[in-house]
């Protein structure tokens, strides 16, 4: 019997052929940033997480603070 090879899925939806390989190297990159888990600065949960743009938001002790549009801290990449 044939076994088929299961495909790897990817993260990135949405980006075909069409957009070229360094827009979805960048996409990529921005991507894993923005959904990488972190802890909280005030008290140190691991659930914060960004409710808006630039809005991040630890729903344990409900600490909230302006910044960065895909991480906390504010350095260009």
């Amino acid at each position: 019997m044939v076994t088929r090879r299961k495909r790897k899925s990817t993260s990135l939806k949405g980006l075909g052929v069409k957009f070229g390989a360094t827009v979805r190297k960048r996409y990529g990159a921005v991507y894993r940033i923005l959904k990488k888990h972190r802890k909280c600065p005030s008290c140190g949960s691991k659930r914060f997480s960004r409710i808006a743009l630039g809005i991040w938001h630890c729903p344990k002790c409900h600490f909230k603070v302006a910044s960065g549009a895909y991480d906390i801290s504010t350095q260009a990449m």
